[in-house]
């Protein structure tokens, strides 16, 4: 990822609020053991995927992956879709509601002018974490975000939450990746503030 984008995604970053705070986390302590919470829980194998969400409470499963316009190149309006993978109801494959997007697993997106055909986006529930994606002139599409201070790609998110509400009441977010250069693993864990 060039530099000026990578400044982009932490200034960015920097920037912006959100309702979670970070842990400093050891990566080989916290982060390696924490796989084991997507033990049992089916695995994706979604067409054009980026990564996925899965929750403590059900093994549905949020899907985010790169969409593309009729020329074959990202779509402008939505360069990212999102949708459940309703394994509890034998896999099948539905769109988001109103209030999950807007409050719970939506995107939000703008195109970096300096680069043609990318975006930066953030998930509505998680604002402090940016990504960019782009596609170069092959076709191929890449995703970057900055995991624990290093610019990583995202692999998958594991939220503990409680479903009581239409929305789930969240505890913690943990992120899962590998470092861009050197495709080591790469964690990190955001806990719910409730002020």
């Amino acid at each position: 990822m060039p530099t000026k984008y990578f400044l982009t995604l932490v200034l960015t970053s920097l920037l912006m609020g959100g309702s979670f705070y970070t842990l400093a986390q050891k990566e080989k302590i916290e982060g390696e053991d924490r796989l084991s919470v997507f033990k049992n829980y089916p695995v994706p194998h979604e067409k054009d995927m980026i990564f996925y969400i899965q929750k403590s409470f059900n093994t549905n499963t949020v899907v985010y992956a790169a969409n593309f316009g009729a020329d074959g190149k990202l779509d402008p309006k939505e360069p990212v879709k999102v949708y459940w993978i309703r394994y509890q109801e034998g896999g099948e494959r539905k769109e988001l509601k109103y209030i999950e997007q807007k409050f719970g697993y939506g995107v939000n997106s703008k195109p970096l002018k300096e680069k043609p055909n990318s975006y930066l986006f953030t998930l509505v529930s998680l604002k402090k974490m940016h990504f960019v994606i782009t596609q170069d002139k092959n076709g191929e599409v890449k995703v970057a975000t900055t995991i624990n201070k290093k610019p990583a790609h995202i692999d998958r998110v594991f939220v503990t939450a409680e479903h009581v509400s239409l929305l789930p009441k969240i505890f913690s977010v943990e992120v899962f990746g590998r470092e861009l250069k050197s495709h080591k693993f790469v964690y990190e864990k955001f806990i719910h503030n409730e002020k």
